[in-house]
């Protein structure tokens, strides 16, 4: 299972570094044509479809090493439940982008429905939507396995400690 989740992640780092890689290629490309002919159209629309997917997979790897925001307001006060409290956390995270998820899965449902296509590229707009639900559902995956990997930092406690 961890060989699994090594190896999803590890296409999700890939995933994101291709697109910022293209990204700056293709940015780079629409100025230097600028200066020398015209104006490639089709440059802006794929930055912006590249950055969505950057976006949502940067999301994801975020929860994957607990870069979120979170508040520890409840457990700087009462530091014996703060194991509770970060079981909490990760459950409010888990519905909230699950719902995300779905309605993201709606979405591309109805932008391939309607064939719903890009207004330059002409390719289907759901390609924008399937970021939605493959960063939020591997945003679960990873503020899961974050809880179950680190133990629990009484973010109070360090404050403390480093004012001592």
């Amino acid at each position: 299972m961890q060989q699994l989740e090594r190896w999803v992640w590890r296409l999700v780092d890939l995933l994101i570094m291709a697109a910022i890689i293209g990204m700056v290629i293709i940015i780079s490309l629409q100025v230097g044509s600028r200066l020398v002919a015209g104006s490639l159209v089709w440059t802006e629309e794929l930055s912006r479809f590249l950055f969505i997917w950057t976006i949502w997979l940067g999301m994801a790897a975020g929860f994957r090493h607990g870069l979120h925001p979170s508040l520890d307001l409840f457990t700087a006060r009462l530091p014996a439940l703060s194991g509770l409290f970060k079981w909490i956390q990760v459950l409010a995270c888990s519905i909230f982008l699950a719902v995300v998820a779905w309605h993201g899965q709606q979405l591309v449902q109805q932008q391939i429905l309607f064939g719903e296509v890009s207004a330059i590229l002409q390719i289907g707009k759901w390609l924008t939507s399937v970021p939605i639900v493959l960063g939020s559902t591997l945003a679960i995956l990873g503020v899961i396995t974050n809880a179950l990997m680190t133990p629990h930092v009484d973010a109070a406690q360090e404050v403390r400690e480093g004012l001592s």
